[in-house]
């Protein structure tokens, strides 16, 4: 049987997760593509481990003591790319924080594996909301698979949707993609403030401890961009307006609720007029959208005359995880038996 090799980069809750995926499901993926997946590395910005044939046992016991806090397993990083050019996986997992300032590193990251030709699976969005068609298409000179299924709505397929109807006239995306600003709504809705509200989703690990990269709406922008991109819009983060979902009163968010709709947080891209936008929206009760709660995400797609609707579950990691799992064995499925 073949080998896969692979690398993890970021070793926090999606890392984690998927580190543990990887080995609770060797035998799945081996048995549905003749591939055994071999984990090598995880990298992180506190240092480096490095595993060999018995890999499977000892990153379960070392995701285990991460999460503890224990770091001293980990050998100094100095040099990624060192590191790196010494192992060349055939494909490694992005799981790092985003950085959507001016990218950096995440963007001189993913730049150095399509240098490279090594394979890229990632759950960070900076690199394709920032940077998408350098990226793309870098890759595809190089010949470098990018999977990206959980940058977005991560636990329901939404950039398979966009795949499937592509060649079709998109006329509108509208979506609930940031599934944390809507259990604040949904929190809201039921007589909390704004300010307890978002430090229930901190304490509840829903949000970061510091929220602003959802309730001022970054991260559905970060999304928002990807899937105009995927459309074929082509355009940028940096393009898209945005307004804090605390800008709709807590009394209008309840009235909203009492008569039937709802105030969400909506990412709107009008692709006919290049108009792109994330706010929050007062919706009536025929609208769809307006019944995505709590936890959930939710996407409509207008194309031609019909209408697209597709509601599902966004994280929590493992979740996430477990998309990166999908597009590693699509990688495998479409790269690595054309090799052979």
């Amino acid at each position: 049987m073949r080998d896969v090799r692979a690398a993890i980069l970021g070793f926090g809750n999606v890392g984690r997760e998927l580190a543990k995926a990887l080995s609770r499901r060797a035998e799945y993926i081996a048995e549905h593509t003749g591939y055994m997946v071999t984990l090598n590395l995880i990298a992180t910005s506190k240092g480096y481990i490095e595993f060999g044939r018995d890999w499977r046992e000892r990153v379960l016991e070392h995701a285990m003591r991460y999460e503890a806090g224990d770091r001293g397993f980990l050998k100094p990083l100095e040099d990624l790319w060192k590191i790196m050019d010494a192992l060349m996986p055939d494909i490694v997992f992005i799981a790092i924080p985003p950085s959507y300032g001016d990218g950096e590193p995440n963007i001189s990251i993913y730049r150095g594996f399509i240098e490279r030709g090594i394979n890229i699976i990632t759950a960070d969005k900076t690199g394709l909301a920032l940077r998408y068609s350098e990226l793309i298409s870098g890759a595809k000179k190089r010949g470098v698979y990018i999977g990206y299924r959980a940058t977005v709505m991560a636990g329901t397929p939404a950039i398979d949707v966009i795949r499937g109807v592509r060649g079709r006239e998109i006329r509108v995306i509208r979506g609930i993609l940031n599934a944390t600003s809507n259990y604040i709504l949904s929190l809201v809705e039921n007589g909390l403030g704004y300010k307890e509200a978002i430090e229930r989703a901190i304490k509840e690990k829903l949000a970061e401890p510091d929220p602003g990269i959802d309730v001022e709406g970054m991260d559905a922008a970060a999304k928002l961009a990807i899937l105009a991109n995927e459309a074929g819009l082509g355009t940028s983060l940096n393009e898209i307006g945005r307004k804090p979902l605390t800008e709709i009163s807590e009394d209008d968010v309840r009235k909203a609720r009492r008569e039937g709709g709802a105030v969400k947080y909506i990412a709107n891209a009008d692709i006919h007029r290049r108009e792109l936008r994330v706010s929050p929206e007062i919706l009536g009760p025929g609208d769809p959208l307006a019944h995505v709660t709590k936890n959930y995400n939710g996407l409509a797609i207008d194309l031609e005359e019909d209408r697209i609707t597709l509601i599902g579950p966004a994280g929590p990691a493992w979740r996430t995880a477990n998309v990166m799992i999908t597009d590693l064995i699509e990688y495998i499925s479409i790269r690595m038996y054309w090799k052979h």
